[in-house]
């Protein structure tokens, strides 16, 4: 039996403020009383159900063998809401998708490239937590266990972004942040192109994307996969490409932006020269010899 993983609290590097606050200033959301039973204060079983249908994920699911499909919503507090998608029965042996969002307020502590002001906040929706899993499934060689999972992937990311895409336009935000746990998450939502809606997710900051461009480049390549290298950075194997000294991968906040102002920061020539530059700068090595002795000694099973 795989044991259950653990989940950590986000650690935001760049948010000055991750929730919506009325006394300091913050953007306060549109109807302050909202429904405890509804899914950002708007949503039912039955509006979920239809959302998670429009992009595509109940087809995915029914193509996989799932059709008993049980919906729950649960809001936490005023600002977090979660749904969980189960076959069959609730339960966490038959959990198929678990979302996780909290409303709140984009201010970030550092600002890059000069000209763009953040300052008086941009109203977001952060992922606290998305499980996308195929309980009926098994990890094979050709689809290894990532960090953090318990069962495979459903191989509906892409659905699950535009169904988040279009939450966040309905609640009025302009913008979906992550802040990945493990380094693969980072890469793969780095990945992520949604081109219905011509947008794609960016760290918010361009000296963390070009680094981790830089560890993609130097250390992601044949045999060893992203499972193996988000594996070793987990486990503290990465090494600076010049002294060969153990160095530190530290995850900052990716945003999929909604507005057009957070996407013409992302799309700025500025920016991506600073990726650039940081790639050029930055060179990374791993140690494979005590990564191989810790996955021989079992230890990977903890993550």
């Amino acid at each position: 039996m795989s044991p259950v993983r653990r989940r950590h609290k986000k650690s935001p590097r760049y948010l000055e403020d991750l929730t919506y606050s009325v006394a300091e200033g913050g953007i306060a959301p549109e109807n302050p009383f909202v429904a405890q039973d509804l899914f950002l204060g708007r949503y039912n079983e039955s509006q979920v159900m239809e959302k998670l249908a429009g992009v595509g994920m109940i087809d995915l699911l029914k193509s996989r063998g799932y059709n008993d499909l049980v919906v729950q919503i649960f809001r936490q507090d005023g600002f977090t809401s979660r749904f969980y998608v189960n076959f069959g029965s609730p339960g966490s042996s038959t959990r198929l998708i678990e979302l996780v969002v909290r409303e709140g307020v984009f201010r970030p502590t550092e600002t890059f490239i000069p000209g763009y002001d953040f300052s008086d906040g941009l109203a977001m929706l952060l992922i606290e937590w998305m499980a996308l899993q195929d309980p009926r499934a098994s990890f094979s060689r050709e689809r290894p266990r990532l960090p953090g999972q318990q069962y495979p992937g459903l191989g509906g990311l892409k659905k699950m972004q535009a169904l988040l895409y279009e939450l966040g336009k309905e609640t009025g935000k302009e913008a979906i942040v992550d802040v990945p746990e493990y380094f693969h998450a980072a890469a793969i939502y780095s990945r992520l192109y949604t081109e219905i809606y011509d947008r794609k997710y960016a760290f918010f900051s361009p000296i963390d994307a070009g680094i981790m461009n830089a560890i993609l480049r130097d250390v992601c390549v044949e045999p060893r996969g992203l499972a193996d290298v988000s594996f070793a950075i987990a486990f503290d194997c990465l090494l600076d490409g010049k002294t060969l000294k153990p160095v530190t991968w530290r995850s900052s906040e990716q945003v999929y932006p909604i507005s057009n102002r957070l996407q013409r920061y992302i799309d700025d020539e500025r920016y991506k020269r600073i990726v650039h530059k940081t790639m050029e700068e930055r060179s990374f090595a791993m140690d494979w010899e005590r990564y191989d002795k810790i996955k021989e000694r079992g230890l990977l099973d903890a993550l």
